[in-house]
């Protein structure tokens, strides 16, 4: 029995079909031998075919739907910095990935990806057990920014010697942190386009009060973020 398990393969042939995905793909699934326990996959993408099997292309394990279920659960009364539901924030983030023809896998991590901080208080544990796959959780730790206060200190510290007036220097050492931070999702193009369109939807005026603008900290907050997202390159 379990060499005639070993030896099985099920065949699953995807076509072009009506079904529409938010990325705009189209998919259907012929199923044969579905108890069979291998699997061999015809994959079709941009006019392409390739086998399957192995590969490491790109696979939507969670459905955008799915996923906006997960993060509203998550961030359930929170507020962005309009003063609105952060779900709604959220979801202008993917919206902007959408609208720029992203598709569909940024758009579940763009929603997902401020999952795992002090605010939400979950545990990749508890994302798991929502649904998320474990390496989306990875990859969200990945992107959940700590700030390095010690390395701030030090940076802060050396603008000071050469005369950078301590509020400058701090905000500039905050700033180079966070840009260091982002460098590190570079190397995953998913992640960073994700990380680029937080950060380019909180430059939006609705997410800045007008009162604000005049202050120095929101002065360099949002020079921060242009900064973050010109080391991002996406």
């Amino acid at each position: 029995m379990k060499s005639s398990l070993h030896n099985a393969f099920l065949n699953v042939k995807i076509f072009l079909h009506l079904r529409t995905f938010r990325d705009d793909s189209f998919f259907a699934i012929n199923c044969k031998n579905s108890s069979h326990i291998l699997l061999r996959i015809i994959y079709i993408e941009d006019m392409g075919i390739a086998d399957a099997r192995g590969f490491k292309k790109r696979l939507i394990m969670l459905s955008y739907q799915d996923a906006y279920k997960i993060a509203d659960s998550v961030h359930k009364g929170q507020q962005d910095k309009a003063g609105g539901p952060y779900i709604d924030f959220l979801q202008n983030v993917a919206d902007y990935l959408k609208n720029k023809g992203e598709p569909e896998d940024v758009q579940v991590l763009a929603i997902l990806q401020d999952s795992i901080t002090s605010g939400t208080k979950k545990t990749p544990d508890d994302m798991i057990k929502m649904g998320v796959p474990a390496d989306m959780v990875e990859l969200i730790q990945k992107m959940t920014y700590h700030k390095n206060q010690a390395w701030i200190d030090e940076y802060s510290c050396h603008l000071m010697e050469k005369g950078v007036p301590a509020e400058d220097a701090t905000y500039d050492a905050r700033e180079k942190d966070f840009v260091r931070f982002v460098e590190t999702l570079k190397d995953n193009p998913t992640a960073a386009k994700a990380k680029s369109a937080i950060l380019n939807v909180l430059l939006e005026d609705k997410y800045i009060h007008r009162q604000e603008r005049r202050e120095l900290k929101t002065k360099f907050r949002l020079k921060k973020y242009k900064a973050a997202i010109q080391a991002l390159g996406v």
